[in-house]
């Protein structure tokens, strides 16, 4: 059951949430929080601890070869994902791993978030990134109280967007994923950049009792998130916060500062036809207390900001 505390500053929903099972016994005691849609949060101006590695699995799809409704039409997620790359890797990332197109399998990544997510150790950062179609399915497990899933249009073998129900990966199965893969004291931090995407990693599931774990995602889980022909808003917004606080909090800064600056940035380039509730969800840290664990050790100028010539996608 879910018993509300405390908000955080008005743009927060804190709960306990206690589950027990027909005995009363107690299965799982553990905080979630929730964002308002497009709200600020409170912040702080510590730190953290820095002294931890980073594994990032980076996937993105533009559907191209895809024979289906996916492909008449690809994205413009190449340009995200190579933004998201850049960012890695000015951040000294320990792991990098990239899946793009046909390499977006179920399979492919769930084995890969299995690889890269065992790396991670007590007080490690996993951190997943997704641009690509999203969509909801019904419920399969009775779980949703919206009778939804969330879930990531991922491609069959055969390269396909179709059939769904075989080819997708759900928020249930993603999550389960991520839960077996890393260790239970590192940190999780999910970055979705699709459409229905708010509580793709479904953190008020008891799979994650005892876990500390954040998602920031580019919409609610009814609504779209927006391309510009040259990456999703929400990717764009982010980078550019990232810059921006390069130089503002050159001492460190926690998720609370990078979610509050990504707010910014998407109102200050947002388009006037579209509005999407960039989100934030969690479990046991808030947003405060975490360390934003993508910041470049170097002068940091993102592909957001930049012109793109001559653009090629490297997917090595």
């Amino acid at each position: 059951r879910l018993a509300p505390r405390a908000a955080m500053g008005n743009a927060f929903t804190q709960f306990d949430c206690q589950q027990e099972d027909v005995g009363g016994k107690v299965l799982c005691v553990r905080q979630t929080f929730e964002g308002e849609p497009n709200e600020d949060i409170d912040e702080t101006e510590e730190v953290g601890d820095t002294d931890f590695k980073v594994h990032m699995l980076i996937c993105g799809l533009d559907y191209t070869g895809d024979r289906n409704w996916a492909g008449q039409k690809p994205l413009d997620t190449g340009f995200a994902w190579q933004m998201m790359d850049q960012l890695a890797t000015a951040s000294g990332c320990e792991t990098v791993k990239k899946l793009w197109n046909t390499q977006c399998t179920k399979a492919g990544v769930l084995g890969a978030i299995e690889e890269v997510g065992s790396l991670c150790e007590a007080g490690d950062y996993f951190v997943f990134y997704y641009t690509g179609h999203g969509d909801r399915l019904p419920d399969d497990d009775g779980d949703e109280v919206s009778g939804m899933d969330s879930a990531m249009c991922l491609l069959g073998p055969d390269g396909q967007v179709e059939p769904r129900q075989s080819y997708w990966l759900r928020d249930d199965d993603f999550a389960q994923a991520i839960v077996d893969a890393v260790d239970a004291e590192a940190n999780v931090i999910v970055l979705a950049d699709c459409c229905h995407s708010g509580t793709i990693m479904d953190v008020a599931h008891s799979m994650w009792s005892g876990r500390r774990a954040l998602s920031i995602t580019g919409c609610s889980d009814k609504q779209t998130s927006a391309g510009t022909g040259k990456g999703g808003m929400f990717s764009r917004a982010l980078c550019r916060a990232v810059q921006d606080l390069q130089s503002e909090a050159e001492s460190g800064y926690m998720c609370s500062k990078l979610y509050n600056k990504t707010l910014a940035k998407y109102r200050e380039f947002k388009l006037p036809s579209h509005t999407q509730d960039i989100t934030i969800h969690g479990c046991g840290l808030m947003p405060n207390q975490f360390v934003w664990p993508l910041q470049p050790e170097e002068d940091f100028v993102t592909l957001a900001n930049t012109n793109y010539r001559d653009f090629e996608l490297n997917i090595s």
